[in-house]
């Protein structure tokens, strides 16, 4: 008997809510705004996410056709002095390590050497 009326109050519950809320202008514009939003945050990852394998592309494509020398230059590149930086968090940081990776594992002089 218990879950007779707990079934019945549910269902009163979600009717009143579902039709109250999809009734709703407030609530229908939250909603439109919200996918508007996700959906430009989409096509802004996917844009980033682009063009950060373009670079890594292009740098892996310069890197295997030029000289010894120019190779050997180029991991060279370090701060003189300073404290070391802290790494980037969030998106940003995932892409700076995934490109680190990449470059590690192609040889092209990424940054941490090999132990």
């Amino acid at each position: 008997m218990n879950q007779f009326i707990q079934r019945i109050a549910n269902y009163v519950a979600n009717e009143i809510l579902i039709k109250g809320l999809s009734e709703s202008r407030t609530f229908q514009r939250f909603a439109l705004k919200t996918h508007t939003h996700i959906e430009k945050m989409k096509a802004n990852g996917n844009t980033t996410i682009n063009q950060t394998l373009d670079e890594i592309h292009k740098t892996a494509t310069e890197a295997a056709y030029s000289t010894a020398t120019n190779a050997a230059s180029g991991g060279a590149r370090r701060a003189a002095s300073g404290p070391p930086q802290p790494p980037l968090t969030g998106m940003p940081g995932f892409i700076d390590a995934f490109k680190k990776e990449i470059r590690k594992d192609l040889g092209l002089g990424g940054s941490g050497g090999k132990s």
